[in-house]
């Protein structure tokens, strides 16, 4: 039997593998990762895919702490505890083992460098806004982004907890205003407007407006959100955007996808008038592992682009090849990081979880 305490909102798992596969997809073909770029259909869908991982860590730990808050007080030592128990430790071991693959093949021009001391202590956002990321832990940006949030969004709800929902709209408002003065003033190379782009706080800070919205239950909005006609046109939406189909201007391509983000996210937990649920066995396996996949598929393109003799042009037998041993290496480790490593933490996680 469940604890009395614990919170499932249904479909978030779903969300979380389609965003996990859809960003590996993406990887595949950047010469960051592999060698595989003249010889491989390049698939863009990793920005959206990271915006959607953005918009719903905003929108569940929000949802939590509210919970929390209501339950008893929000406890920052123990959010703390839980994040790090969560994050931390594949963390920093996937960092061990790319120094080891790196060192094993000879290639310890980028790992070795000095931004490397940005991703020890979850900066990484900083050499990625100027284009000095480290190749096969380029990607900890975003997990860098999450953590920054992290860090003072439990004392950000309990200072402004009886105006919460005002405080982060103004809060949104501030940092898209910030975005687009730098924009036009700046210009697109401005380190100030590519960290704002990179760094993601309004994608987060949308998500957490979805919260408030369902955790109190604006019920005139939720029933608009969740419309069956208005799910069905954000759902087309969000498919034009997963095939790259829906063109955007890159000044605001954050904040439309965040916003339907929102859209699919809120019709997924209410599933009332639109009946189109992602909770299935498969997207529950993936998004349990999503984590893992996201943290270790770069490390699988390395290695499969370094031992296997593709051809020199793209065809459709390589490409299926190619994505589908990637795929497959990627979730097979990831489901064995779960398993043997990260739940141990997960059951130490528990000790610290009032919801």
């Amino acid at each position: 039997m469940e604890n009395s305490n614990s919170i499932y909102l249904k479909g978030l798992n779903g969300l979380r593998a389609i965003a996990a596969i859809s960003i590996l997809i993406s990887h595949v073909s950047q010469p960051e990762y592999s060698n595989f770029s003249s010889s491989i259909l390049a698939i863009k869908t990793g920005f959206d895919g990271v915006t959607l991982f953005f918009v719903l860590s905003g929108f569940l730990i929000t949802f939590l702490l509210l919970n929390e808050d209501k339950k008893s007080k929000i406890d920052v030592k123990k959010f703390y505890v839980r994040r790090i128990l969560r994050i931390w430790p594949l963390y920093y071991l996937f960092i061990v083992f790319c120094l080891v693959v790196c060192f094993i093949y000879n290639d310890k021009t980028e790992i070795f460098s000095n931004s490397i001391f940005y991703y020890l202590f979850f900066t990484a956002n900083i050499p990625f806004a100027l284009a000095q990321g480290v190749h096969l832990i380029m990607h900890f940006w975003s997990i860098s982004v999450e953590e920054q949030f992290y860090a003072f969004w439990p004392w950000f709800i309990k200072i402004f907890k009886n105006k919460l929902f005002i405080s982060i709209f103004y809060f949104i408002v501030f940092l898209f205003l910030v975005k687009f003065s730098a924009r036009f003033f700046l210009g697109k190379d401005d380190f100030i407007y590519r960290i704002i782009t990179v760094t993601r706080f309004h994608c987060m800070l949308i998500g957490a407006l979805a919260a408030i919205i369902y955790f109190q239950k604006f019920n005139k909005i939720l029933n608009f959100m969740t419309n069956k006609f208005v799910q069905i046109f954000f759902w087309m939406l969000f498919v034009l955007l997963t095939f790259n189909l829906l063109k955007i201007p890159a000044i605001v391509s954050a904040e439309i996808t965040s916003i339907i983000s929102v859209f699919i996210i809120l019709g997924q937990v209410e599933n009332k008038n639109f009946k189109f649920s992602l909770e299935t066995k498969m997207l529950n396996f993936l998004g349990k592992i999503s984590y893992g996949i996201y943290v270790i598929h770069p490390l699988m393109i390395y290695l499969v682009s370094k031992n296997y003799n593709y051809k020199a042009h793209s065809s459709l037998e390589n490409n299926i090849y190619i994505y589908g041993i990637v795929i497959l290496l990627t979730i097979v480790l990831s489901k064995l990081s779960y398993e043997l490593f990260e739940k141990k933490f997960l059951k130490m996680k528990s000790k610290y979880t009032i919801v």
